[in-house]
């Protein structure tokens, strides 16, 4: 009976003790750990934006009427004074060859004007006409001298309206838009086709007003051209004193040292910038954040390989990388890289 009960309690006590082993071997946890760098990192702040012309005039008739013809389409190479598109010039032909008939006219008055005021002047000479008859005269002819000088602008207004129809290229560039088509009757100063003129190009990009006084023009920048797998130097041209009323951000546009033609407009870019208020810190994989009731945490390890959060400021990131403020946390320091969510404080981890 004393052989039973004895081996009856080996048998919990072993049951016990590979209980406690089984609990303690489940609370590890397996994680990958990342060492934080040596040197602080710059902290800077990266915006995505598209590659453009730094002048994208919009192009349109100076006179209204129905397009004829359309010589180019979107993303077309064009030169300076290159035709883009002609209006129907019936109209303003009509109205050209008109003032032409009344040039003439006002040409001919004037003319027998001219010769009827230098007879009395000779007149008035010999006393064979009085000053008030040659005054009379001479008010004549100023007026047809006006009448002819109209007559001269309006041909040469008329010429101009004829010459209107005809859309041209003001430089060299890319056409980067197009709203028109042959059929079309457009009116006067409607925008017909966007052009990206050859020669300087720039990153534009949208700041957000909760930074845009971490930024000023001149500031310098990088850029990432991603289909390419290039980075470019760049300044920062302007920045939009007035914010986008939907969006609530700032446009700025940052222009490239010596882009290649390689460089298209629409193309995709990063463009990284040091703000004003930049602090040194430290970046660590992104996955290594562990966010809580809207703060954000990592988890440093200690010697024994056992968690403490440590709460941290995010400056920045990019997708893979965050910046973060070197606010309690130094060179050296061991940190949980991935399964951050699955940890608690005080855990056990193992790498894997």
């Amino acid at each position: 009976m004393i052989k039973k009960i004895l081996l009856l309690s080996l048998s919990s006590a072993l049951i016990l003790g590979c209980s406690k082993k089984a609990e303690t071997t489940d609370d590890i946890k397996y994680v990958k750990i990342y060492t934080i760098g040596g040197d602080n990192a710059t902290l800077y702040s990266t915006f995505h934006g598209i590659i453009h012309a730094q002048y994208e005039p919009d192009l349109a008739f100076r006179v209204a009427g129905k397009i004829i013809s359309r010589s180019v389409d979107i993303g077309q190479q064009v030169t300076k004074n290159q035709v883009l598109a002609k209006l129907d010039p019936s109209d303003y032909q009509l109205s050209a060859a008109t003032a032409n008939s009344q040039l003439a006219a006002a040409k001919s008055a004037y003319v027998t004007q001219q010769a009827n005021l230098a007879r009395y002047k000779q007149l008035l000479a010999q006393n064979f006409v009085s000053q008030a008859q040659f005054d009379m005269q001479k008010a004549q002819f100023e007026s047809a001298k006006a009448q002819y000088e109209q007559a001269e602008n309006q041909v040469s207004n008329s010429g101009n309206q004829v010459n209107y129809t005809t859309l041209v290229a003001p430089s060299d560039g890319v056409i980067t838009s197009i709203s028109m088509d042959a059929g079309q009757v457009v009116s006067a100063g409607q925008v017909v086709a966007t052009m990206a003129v050859s020669g300087s190009k720039e990153v534009v990009i949208e700041l957000p007003e909760t930074q845009i006084n971490n930024f000023k023009t001149g500031m310098p920048a990088k850029i990432q051209i991603w289909a390419l797998n290039k980075t470019l130097n760049g300044v920062i041209r302007v920045i939009n004193g007035a914010s986008d009323q939907q969006t609530r951000t700032y446009s700025a546009r940052i222009s490239l040292d010596n882009p290649g033609d390689e460089i298209k407009y629409g193309m995709a870019a990063d463009v990284s910038i040091t703000p004003l208020n930049s602090t040194d810190g430290f970046e660590i994989p992104l996955s290594s954040v562990y966010s809580m009731d809207g703060k954000s945490y990592i988890w440093e390890l200690d010697s024994q390989l056992k968690t403490h959060m440590v709460a941290i400021t995010v400056i920045n990131t990019d997708g893979e990388i965050a910046k973060i403020s070197a606010s309690g946390i130094k060179s050296g320091d061991k940190i949980v890289a991935a399964g951050a969510n699955f940890i608690h404080d005080g855990q056990i981890v193992k790498e894997y």
